[in-house]
């Protein structure tokens, strides 16, 4: 059972703790992170969702999970790198990238910090559970993708900012 602490539009914990599927079922805001990771040749690693996925089957996306009840956001991104794609690091290897974003929706309400992460592997465990393949893809490309509403991505335009300020950040 996965237990996830509800939050309020600011991310403060209003006190509730609730199973994950409820969570999710009755549409409460929750914290989620997600981790771009990225190499020396300025690519991004994507990750293709499994089938049995609740959320986006069998696209493409980034490294990302829920925040546990009680877990901190960086342990959760340490956490989620390791199990989705075997490769352990520290906190001092996290970036954020964007501190918090509010996602209210019709379902599926979350709060996201996008941290970013630099790899210098090529080969990863993958958890097959969550995903069915990973593979490392130009940043333009990516970019490219999602200005054409490329439908196997999970990124979508709204998200087109972290991608261009991602890119700006490999060139220094």
């Amino acid at each position: 059972m996965e237990l996830l602490d509800v939050v309020d539009e600011n991310g403060k914990f209003t006190g509730e703790v609730m199973e994950r599927e409820n969570v999710h079922d009755l549409n409460l805001l929750h914290w989620e992170i997600a981790v771009f990771i990225v190499n020396k040749n300025n690519q991004v690693l994507l990750q293709k969702r499994s089938p049995n996925k609740r959320f986006n089957p069998n696209k493409w996306g980034l490294c990302a999970g829920h925040v546990d009840s009680g877990e901190t956001l960086e342990d959760t991104a340490l956490r989620e790198v390791e199990e989705e794609i075997g490769i352990k690091y520290n906190i001092s290897d996290l970036h954020i990238l964007e501190e918090m974003e509010v996602n209210k929706r019709e379902s599926n309400s979350h709060i996201v910090r996008y941290y970013y992460i630099y790899c210098a592997e090529n080969s990863f465990y993958i958890q097959t559970e969550e995903l069915s393949e990973v593979r490392w893809f130009d940043i333009d490309d990516v970019i490219n993708m999602v200005k054409n509403n490329d439908d196997s991505l999970v990124i979508k335009e709204d998200r087109l900012y972290l991608l261009e300020r991602l890119k700006d950040l490999l060139k220094n």
